[in-house]
């Protein structure tokens, strides 16, 4: 799964969640300008988890990080060795 895949999971999980509208998710859109804290972060991390079957750890994410920088960090955790 590559990055665009799971910036792809992280958009559906968006206009799932929020409601939000498929064209307000650029990858450089930054998750407090769509109205999400970090709550709203963990919250689609755990989807993620459930929906990819594994256990996202180390997920150090900038603060405000965009769409493209939290799809980054999930793939990096995804490729990183158990």
């Amino acid at each position: 799964m590559d990055d665009a895949d799971i910036l792809n999971k992280i958009r559906a999980s968006l206009v799932e969640r929020f409601g939000l509208e498929p064209s307000q998710l650029a990858a450089d859109a930054h998750l407090r300008d769509l109205g999400a804290d970090s709550m709203h972060i963990l919250e689609i991390m755990l989807d993620l988890e459930t929906e990819l079957g594994v256990s996202l750890s180390d997920l150090a994410l900038p603060p405000n990080p965009t769409l493209g920088e939290v799809a980054a960090v999930i793939s990096r955790n995804l490729a990183a060795p158990a």
